[in-house]
């Protein structure tokens, strides 16, 4: 069962990347939208801030935590049940408890603002024309038709019911611009000497702050805390440990109904968080078959992977608190990146089980688990007109 949490920044949010920086006239940029990483971190530090001796000795790897917690939480190398299962942004609307969920465009849309071109077109899987160079082995090319050539535009994120129109394989009725949902801003800094704690001479540096819309934040979906967790309080969130306050909300996920995947026998999976795959772009349960065939193959279902339209590959790290050390960095498949499938046979329901509890197969990371990465949504897969 999933809780969501609408939560609130109360100043400017440091929202940092992989990059390291801090040095002489370097900059550092903020990650938007974040890792849910950040709301992991932040949650598991309020279920532990709970007892201050449970506190000290998770954070020196002590045994499991007693009790209820330590189902929950787990120990330092093995976490327990909690985990994130949704990330977005967030609208609240007119009535105080009903968030609207911003997620940013997946990679089958793309929004224009050009005379004579739809202001949003989606990519169609089709086959490759003869002369036309493909850099992968897929049936499949997901092309983009539009009357004339323009240049397509940046930062633009749906709704809810523009996801779940998407998931449903329609057009979304409109987009929402960054602009009308955060303001990046540059910050100062100045380097300081690790030993007298003074500033170093000439150690200046630039950093990006995110400064949130009003009535906007996050909504954050999690799993297995068994009752652990206040229905509201206050997080330290990001670099810096800017304040933020958190409150459980109402909120339905969209899905899709499965009869039609089971009739049209094809369907697509839309990366809703970052996605570590042990074989770089390619999902989990995917293998590579003789004949040059991709096929998914799961517990009671199977389906051939037709095509897939992957954006450049994003690279994720993090602090890690408890052994005050950074994580390894990783290479992912970033958010929003879309896989399309046929020939699909089995149960649709155990397909969208094995969806919903993530797309990690037998990958033994379990902490990068916990944290959220590698969720999908489930959508149709309909031929535009």
């Amino acid at each position: 069962m999933s809780n969501y949490h609408f939560v609130q920044p109360l100043d400017v949010l440091m929202i940092r990347g992989n990059k390291s920086f801090g040095g002489d006239g370097q900059h550092g940029e903020a990650v938007m939208p974040p890792w849910p990483s950040l709301f992991a971190g932040a949650f598991r530090s309020v279920l532990l801030g709970k007892d201050a001796g449970q506190l000290a000795s998770f954070a020196h790897g002590g045994d499991r935590l007693a009790g209820k917690l330590g189902t929950v939480l787990g120990s330092r190398d093995e976490p327990g049940s909690f985990a994130i299962n949704w990330l977005s942004l967030a609208i609240l609307g007119a009535e105080a408890d009903t968030p609207q969920a911003i997620v940013p465009l997946p990679a089958d849309l793309v929004a224009f603002d050009a005379p004579r071109v739809e202001t949003l077109v989606s990519l169609q899987p089709t086959a490759a024309s003869a002369g036309c160079m493909t850099s992968g082995e897929l049936p499949l090319v997901a092309h983009l038709r539009i009357a004339r050539q323009a240049k397509p535009e940046t930062g633009r994120w749906l709704d809810t019911a523009g996801l779940a129109a998407h998931l449903r394989g329609e057009l979304p009725a409109r987009t929402l611009s960054s602009t009308a949902l955060f303001k990046r801003e540059t910050r100062l800094g100045i380097a300081l000497d690790g030993n007298s704690r003074t500033a170093t001479d000439g150690a200046l540096y630039t950093s990006e702050a995110i400064a949130l819309g009003q009535a906007v934040g996050f909504l954050v979906g999690c799993e297995g805390d068994d009752g652990q967790l206040p229905k509201s309080g206050h997080l330290r969130l990001g670099g810096d440990g800017k304040g933020a306050s958190y409150r459980a909300m109402a909120f339905t996920a969209p899905l899709v109904a499965p009869h039609e995947i089971a009739t049209s026998r094809r369907f697509r999976v839309i990366l809703a968080t970052p996605g570590l795959f042990a074989d770089g772009w390619l999902p989990e349960g995917v293998t590579r078959r003789g004949s040059g065939e991709y096929r998914l193959q799961g517990d009671g279902f199977s389906a051939r992977l037709a095509c897939a339209a992957v954006p450049r590959f994003d690279t994720i790290s993090g602090w890690d608190l408890a052994r005050q050390q950074p994580k390894s960095a990783e290479r992912v498949a970033p958010a929003g990146s879309v896989y399309w499938f046929d020939d699909f046979a089995g149960d649709v329901r155990k397909l969208a089980e094995w969806l919903a509890s993530g797309l990690w197969g037998d990958n033994p990371d379990r902490q990068r688990r916990a944290e959220g990465f590698n969720r999908a949504w489930l959508g149709l897969w309909r031929n535009a007109d």
